[in-house]
């Protein structure tokens, strides 16, 4: 879609912070009223307006994957309830990507800005509805992989740097059923299963939503 006729769903930035506290850099806790209210009241305005304009929030629904598996464990220790390991599905952006800045860098999410559909009447649907589309145009599932569930998390800002400037996530957890997931356009990325105990490994190559995700969210996950 042409970027400077392309649509996409923002709110105005003084009115989101009077919905919620304001964090400069981090994690807000949010609930479901809140996400009703931007819905409701959200604007559609063409995206090559506000790509330089903090006075609206663009509006950014943004997932990581995740999977939790049995650990192995000793028979005697089976009496005692079984363990799970949890894993995120980390995604490597390569030089096949058009940003230059996000080249070969490590992402925990998928997402990207929402247009015009027909469910918008349905409120937090619109968000979920917005959330699987980009999911599905990044990854597939296959052998019987599904989504178990879709737990919203928080709400992603970052007003030290100028693209974050103008834009909020909506973070959401994608639970999935086992980890039969791959990537569409992998001349474009790369990704992999990464447990829980390993991905602070990757922390310094890491985008800048994704530090956040993994400071605010991951490690007290």
């Amino acid at each position: 879609m042409n970027k400077m006729k392309e649509l996409v769903f923002a709110f105005p930035t003084d009115e989101f912070w009077k919905l919620l506290p304001y964090k400069k850099k981090g994690l807000i806790k949010g609930n479901s009223e809140v996400l009703k209210r931007i819905v409701q009241n959200g604007l559609f305005l063409r995206r090559s307006e506000l790509e330089e304009d903090p006075s609206f929030k663009q509006i950014i629904p943004y997932a990581v994957i995740s999977n939790k598996e049995p650990e192995p464990r000793a028979w005697r220790d089976k009496l005692r309830g079984v363990r799970q390991s949890q894993s995120f599905y980390l995604f490597r952006r390569t030089a096949g990507q058009t940003e230059k800045r996000l080249h070969n860098k490590f992402s925990l999410g998928v997402g990207g800005h929402m247009n015009p559909n027909d469910s918008m009447e349905s409120e937090e649907q619109y968000l979920i509805d917005e959330l699987k589309r980009e999911l599905y145009e990044e990854v597939k599932s296959l052998n019987g992989c599904l989504i178990k569930d879709i737990e919203f998390i928080g709400f992603i800002n970052d007003d030290t740097i100028p693209v974050s400037r103008v834009h909020i996530g909506l973070l959401y957890n994608i639970h999935v059923s086992n980890k039969e997931v791959y990537i569409n356009e992998t001349d474009k990325m790369t990704a992999d299963w990464i447990a829980k105990s390993r991905l602070a490994e990757f922390y310094k190559g890491m985008e800048t939503w994704t530090k956040i995700i993994f400071d605010f969210y991951i490690q007290d996950f």
